[in-house]
C-alpha cells in the first residue's frame, strides 16, 4: 500500500461513508452480466475444487479452508475489479488469486482462531450445564444418554462477539488483495472500515447471503449464478467505501513504473 493509498483510507476512517445498499446489489449485478459466462464457468470449476479437496481426510478440509476458498474467491474479486475498469478479461483472471495465497491462508487463520476464541465463554457455559457431556455421550449411546440436561439459552449472548467479528471481518482478504496489505493490518483495517456501519453491512451480508442461497432453492444449479453476484456484489461495496478506484496521479504513475 502506498502513501497515497492509505492516506485516502485514513480519510474514509475520519470523515466516515455513507453505504448505499441498493446500488452495490445493483452494481453486482451489472458487473456479473459483463461476464456472465466467465464467472458461470469459475463458480463451477471452484465448487469442483472445493469439493473434491474436501473429500481428502483432514488435509482436503484445512486446504479448501484456509488456502482453496480464500484464493479463489479473491480471484472473483479482481475479476470484477478489472470489469470495473472497463477492461478485457481472461478466464485464467479468477485464479489469480493464488497469488496471495500465503498472506490470505494467514489472515483467514488468525480470523479464525480470534473468533473461536471469542467463543471461549459460550464453550465454557455449555461445559458447566454438562450439555457437552450429555452430547458426547449420546453419540455414543443414542439409548443409553437420557434427557438432555436444560440447555442454556442465555449463554447464546456469548456468540455476539463472534457475529461482531465475523461481518467485521468480511473485508480483509480484499485489502490483501487490492491494497497488498498484510495479514494482520488486513484484518485491523477491515474491522474499522466496517464497524463505522457495521449494522447495516451485517443486514447487507445477509441479504446477500439469502441472494446465494436462492440459487440452491432454483434447482441446485442456480448457486452458479446467484454466487458470483454475490461476489460482485461484495466487490461493489468495498470498491465505493474505500475509493478504490479513484487514483491519483501518483498511483497510475506507480502503476506505469511497474
Amino acid at each position: 500500500m502506498n502513501e497515497n493509498q492509505q492516506r485516502k483510507l485514513e480519510q474514509v476512517l475520519d470523515h466516515g461513508y455513507e453505504f448505499h445498499f441498493g446500488d452495490y446489489i445493483s452494481k453486482g449485478f451489472a458487473l456479473f452480466q459483463k461476464n456472465a459466462g466467465g464467472f458461470i464457468g469459475f463458480a463451477i470449476v471452484a465448487g469442483l475444487i472445493v469439493v473434491v479437496s474436501s473429500l481428502i481426510p483432514i488435509i482436503g478440509s484445512i486446504a479448501s479452508s484456509f488456502f482453496l476458498a480464500p484464493a479463489l474467491t479473491v480471484g472473483a474479486y479482481l475479476v470484477a475489479n478489472k470489469l470495473d475498469k472497463g477492461e478485457r478479461t481472461e478466464f485464467s483472471d479468477f485464479f489469480k488469486g493464488f497469488e496471495f495465497v500465503g498472506p490470505l491462508a494467514l489472515a483467514t487463520l488468525l480470523m479464525a482462531l480470534i473468533i473461536v476464541a471469542s467463543l471461549i465463554p459460550m464453550f465454557v457455559a455449555w461445559g458447566t450445564s454438562g450439555f457437552f457431556a450429555w452430547v458426547m455421550e449420546s453419540q455414543s449411546d443414542p439409548f443409553g444418554a437420557g434427557e438432555p440436561p436444560p440447555f442454556p439459552a442465555w449463554s447464546i449472548l456469548f456468540a455476539i462477539p463472534a457475529v461482531y467479528l465475523g461481518v467485521a471481518y468480511g473485508w480483509a482478504t480484499m485489502f490483501i488483495a487490492f491494497y497488498r496489505m498484510r495479514p494482520w493490518d488486513a484484518l485491523e483495517m477491515s474491522r474499522k472500515m466496517i464497524s463505522k456501519h457495521w449494522f447495516i453491512i451485517f443486514l447487507y451480508t445477509f441479504v446477500l447471503g439469502l441472494l446465494a442461497s436462492a440459487g440452491v432453492v432454483l434447482l441446485v444449479v442456480g448457486i452458479f449464478v446467484t454466487y458470483p453476484i454475490m461476489l460482485c456484489a461484495q466487490y461493489a461495496a468495498f470498491a465505493d467505501v474505500t475509493r478504490l478506484m479513484e487514483e491519483s496521479e501518483s498511483d497510475i504513475a506507480e502503476h506505469l513504473v511497474e
